[in-house]
């Protein structure tokens, strides 16, 4: 099985003066330092043998800050020969579709074919749509339309469209993309059972990011392949995000107790969860809108920085998904996993919270060496659970 390497640039600890609303001082940790950080971390990848690097696309706040995945991954492009490259997620709402397709062609020539795992996602924070001049409740038309124009794009030398809100001229992609099966290397990333169904229905297979409990993902594949049979496809496998830490040994990995509360504590701030009114009235994010709130533990830890134990856990990242432990822990964890949802490939996420650059490092030199040979020579297989019902003819 594959075993890729997601990168990520964390402020963590800036939550703290923003909640605060302090923006007369500076972070104490400037972005710079978590951006070098995060490349030192994407340098690791290829000489400790993963199999890919992942990137994410989030701006404006201490989460995640990867404004442009495909620069970053065009960037590795340029410093490695072996590994891939996948998104988790291109946020396709935010960009232009026809740009998207030249970005993504590019990449495919400067990375030689190895752009291997196309993610997409349809975006949720208020903040970030906000700062784009993006409407919400746009989302779903946006993300529908990009891929309408990405299957133009991938498929045929000229195409136009006209959409309800992109209008496109008879066009090409130059350059015109190295591989021919881009179209084929296109996951999309769901957090609501209608966006699930929208997205399986047309083709596209599912990736998971880390924010629901194993029996729920077998469920959503065993869904999406309900889907697909209904549409007179064959079944398919999930590719999942999983968040790691890897310790020598129990005293090691109380700390992460901490760092978890936090990357929790960064999900809510960043995507509003903490305050139900954030989607409230906005199309296609009803479901949000139902979820309840937990903003006065959540807001209180972030300004005060009280300690994880002292605070209710905030959801976000599911316990399910953290692949937390000794290297002989985190192998049974990962099995667990596959048995459940079988996934066909995992990349593993090794910050979060304020977790320090020499943990994080410490901690993929020894995932690398003691679980990554295990985890590659494991069988990845399509499990019974997620086969869906027979569907009439």
């Amino acid at each position: 099985m594959k075993v890729n390497l997601g990168l990520s640039s964390t402020n963590s600890q800036d939550w703290l003066r923003i909640m605060a609303g302090d923006y007369a001082q500076a972070p104490e940790t400037p972005d710079w330092q978590c951006v070098e950080s995060m490349m030192a971390l994407g340098d690791m990848a290829e000489p400790l043998g993963f199999d890919g690097i992942w990137a994410p696309d989030h701006c404006g706040s201490p989460y995640g800050m990867t404004p442009n995945p495909l620069q970053l991954l065009s960037y590795f492009a340029g410093r490695t020969e072996r590994v891939t490259f996948g998104t988790m997620v291109v946020v396709a709402p935010w960009w232009h579709p026809v740009r998207l397709a030249h970005q993504i062609a590019f990449l495919d020539t400067l990375s030689n074919g190895r752009y291997e795992t196309i993610g997409l996602g349809r975006g949720v924070a208020k903040n970030e749509f906000e700062a784009l001049g993006i409407p919400r409740e746009e989302s779903r038309q946006r993300f529908n339309e990009t891929l309408d124009i990405l299957n133009l794009a991938f498929s045929q030398e000229r195409f136009s469209y006209d959409g309800e809100i992109f209008k496109v001229p008879e066009t090409s992609i130059r350059p015109a993309p190295k591989s021919q099966d881009l179209l084929t290397r296109i996951y999309g990333s769901s957090a609501t059972k209608e966006s699930l169904e929208i997205l399986s229905r047309k083709g596209l297979r599912p990736l998971f990011v880390g924010n629901k409990p194993l029996e729920k993902a077998c469920e959503d594949v065993r869904a999406v392949n309900q889907f697909r049979a209904e549409e007179g496809m064959g079944p398919c496998q999930p590719k999942n995000v999983l968040f790691l830490y890897c310790a020598a040994n129990a005293a090691e990995l109380d700390q992460s107790d901490q760092w978890v509360f936090e990357a929790n504590r960064d999900v809510n701030l960043h995507y509003g969860f903490a305050d139900p009114s954030n989607f409230i009235g906005i199309k296609g994010y009803e479901a949000y809108a139902d979820r309840q709130g937990a903003a006065t533990a959540i807001l209180a830890a972030a300004v005060t920085g009280e300690p994880a134990k002292n605070v209710a856990r905030p959801s976000g990242y599911h316990e399910d998904n953290l692949m937390i432990g000794t290297p002989d822990e985190v192998i049974r964890r990962i099995k667990v996993a596959q048995q459940a949802c079988s996934f066909s490939e995992i990349t593993v996420v090794p910050n979060f919270g304020t977790m320090p650059h020499e943990a994080c490092a410490a901690s993929i030199e020894l995932f690398a060496c003691e679980v990554l040979p295990e985890i590659q020579k494991m069988e990845a297989p399509l499990h019974a659970a997620v086969l869906p019902e027979k569907v009439a003819v």
